[in-house]
């Protein structure tokens, strides 16, 4: 069992919105791979966050630990890609 605490957020790419945070990412990655995780985070009560917890159910990590906060937005950042592809927040 593993659990991963930190933030849930939208990476706005020039190719869509992706779901991610690095620990989101790493209990995304270790459910796919049969692993029991678990996400402790904070999403807001908007599309983004019922989206986001949508999909992590979907992924098989168990979001018990993932509070619904009223009025708040859960996080979104913009990136630009570089030439070579790299991210700018």
């Amino acid at each position: 069992r593993v659990l991963t605490i930190g933030e849930c957020l939208w990476d706005g790419l020039p190719s869509g919105c992706f779901l991610g945070g690095a620990p989101l990412n790493v209990a995304a990655h270790l459910a796919a791979r049969g692993a029991k995780a678990k996400f402790a985070a904070a999403v807001g009560d908007d599309r983004l966050g019922k989206d986001a917890l949508r999909r992590l159910h979907l992924l098989g990590v168990d979001t018990s630990c993932v509070q619904v906060v009223p009025g708040l937005e859960t996080g979104f950042v913009t990136a630009e890609l570089d030439a070579d592809g790299c991210a700018t927040y």
